[in-house]
């Protein structure tokens, strides 16, 4: 894959949802950074859905979120043969930077995959 930036476009439809969904981010999360793989991501991703586990992915930066997005969509289609459909929301998180020890608090973006039959 090139550069992911490149022809990335990412179109979304809203809704409001029934319920705040609300899960506070944990060491199980899915991080991804400017070099994450998006069909690794997503085949995770996948995986923890169709084991039925709660799948959040806690990310820093305008790549990150687009390697994120893509990810999830691509997700979608291999969950899709199984009659599975994702959604997810977006929460900001004030964190410490887990890879730098002593890090000062700082705002990052969790996903969180809602899994709907």
């Amino acid at each position: 894959e090139g550069d992911i930036r490149q022809s990335s476009n990412v179109s979304y439809e809203l809704h409001r949802a029934a319920e705040i969904i609300e899960r506070e981010p944990s060491e199980d999360d899915l991080t991804v950074k400017d070099k994450t793989d998006c069909f690794k991501l997503a085949g995770a991703i996948a995986g923890r859905v169709r084991d039925g586990e709660d799948v959040s992915i806690t990310t820093k930066g305008p790549v990150p979120v687009l390697v994120t997005t893509k990810a999830i969509a691509l997700a979608q289609e291999y969950v899709a043969e199984e009659g599975l459909s994702l959604s997810f929301t977006v929460q900001f998180r004030d964190l410490e930077d887990p890879s730098l020890r002593g890090s000062p608090v700082s705002t990052f973006v969790q996903f969180i995959i809602v899994r709907e039959a």
